[in-house]
């Protein structure tokens, strides 16, 4: 790389921490002394959660709701916007004590989140390839793990200062106003405005006869099977004294396997192909979800936080390579496509898990409902790969 290039994809990765990283996933270490100091129930937290991943939802709709209302700002300025409300929601968390409120600000913190990742990888990746530094795009999306990894030691750090949930919700804040000039410098001004895409390549015989329903279904098993972890791993750990002091540790070595295993699994799908890479993840993850429930030690949350770091990404990653693999001549719908029914899978499973451990006392129930998850996802790749084979042979 050269020029600004490295600076810009540096900037992206500041980026995705600040608002995926910090600004929707800090909720999950913070949780255990939220629950601790005020008493929130499990099925409150995952409302909570269901919330955020709602408004994240919707949030990545917003393009498209704003061209149909006649409103659609610049990137820039979506960006902008997007950081100062990620940084509002954070001390808004710190200023609420109810749950009708903390509901408000996670959904409102995940459209933020939703529209800064969205315009901002807009803008860095378009940016890069005018460099000629796709290759960079890495560096990027390897944000996500860092800010995972940054709130995680953030609450580790807090916690023996004793400052509590409030003053963790507050470190939050001052991560996000750390992260926002680098932000603000580099992609706000430095990144070139969006160009209208290259025509897409036709597509292959065999990827034209395969149905993209198969990896769509998947993929929202996916979503489901994820997300009951990576809501509430460190609740999990807290609620057992043999693990509680690892807590915060398994929500950093989540985010500290992210930060490369998107670049690792995708040279993987390009040597074995997307649906072995897939299908390896999937079956790891389920690993990584069920390790809780088959021992509860230190050494298995952190495994668990170490599996469920080294694949969440590369899933994302891959899936949505695949994807445009696809459909080519609509790549924009056949996204939009995945990343919903990723999210359905992410609203309908923290709710559902949380009732599952008020009513029984445990997580175990939700996790291996996630893990089933999981498994469902492999034989629908299973599937998929069944139909490519035939087409390849029509």
């Amino acid at each position: 790389m050269s020029g600004r290039a490295p600076l810009v994809a540096f900037g992206g990765a500041a980026a995705m921490a600040l608002a995926m990283g910090i600004g929707r996933f800090a909720y999950t270490p913070i949780l255990p002394a939220m629950h601790r100091e005020t008493g929130l129930s499990p099925d409150a937290a995952g409302l909570l959660a269901m919330l955020n991943f709602l408004g994240y939802t919707l949030g990545t709709l917003w393009p498209l709701f704003a061209r149909r209302l006649g409103y659609a700002p610049g990137p820039k300025t979506a960006v902008r916007w997007g950081v100062a409300a990620c940084l509002a929601c954070a001390l808004a968390m710190a200023a609420g004590d109810t749950v009708p409120l903390w509901g408000l600000v996670r959904f409102a913190a995940g459209v933020a989140s939703a529209i800064t990742m969205i315009y901002a990888s807009a803008l860095v990746l378009d940016a890069l390839a005018r460099a000629g530094a796709q290759t960079a795009a890495g560096i990027h999306y390897g944000g996500v793990g860092a800010g995972i990894t940054a709130s995680g030691l953030m609450v580790l750090v807090l916690e023996r200062a004793a400052v509590g949930w409030r003053g963790m919700w507050v470190g939050a804040a001052l991560l996000i106003l750390l992260l926002a000039p680098l932000v603000l410098l580099t992609v706000t001004r430095r990144a070139r405005g969006a160009r209208a895409a290259p025509p897409a390549p036709a597509a292959e015989p065999a990827a034209r006869a395969r149905n993209p329903w198969w990896l769509v279904g998947a993929y929202g098993c996916s979503g489901l099977g994820f997300i009951v972890s990576g809501t509430f791993l460190p609740l999990i750990a807290a609620q057992d004294p043999a693990t509680a002091p690892y807590a915060a540790f398994s929500w950093m070595l989540l985010g500290i396997a992210a930060i490369a295993s998107n670049v690792f699994w995708a040279r993987v799908a390009a040597r074995r192909g997307a649906t072995v890479a897939l299908v390896a993840q999937y079956a790891l993850q389920a690993l990584g979800v069920v390790l809780p429930v088959l021992s509860a030690t230190p050494a298995a949350i952190a495994a668990s936080g170490l599996i469920l770091g080294a694949t969440f990404m590369g899933i994302v990653t891959v899936a949505n390579a695949e994807a445009r693999t696809l459909a080519p001549q609509r790549t924009a719908e056949m996204l939009a496509l995945m990343t919903a029914c990723y999210s359905v899978g992410q609203i309908v499973g923290p709710p559902v898990a949380g009732l599952i451990a008020t009513r029984s006392g445990s997580f175990d129930g939700g996790l291996l409902l996630a893990a089933a998850a999981l498994l469902a996802g492999i034989v629908l790749l299973a599937l998929d790969r069944r139909a490519a084979a035939h087409a390849g042979r029509g």
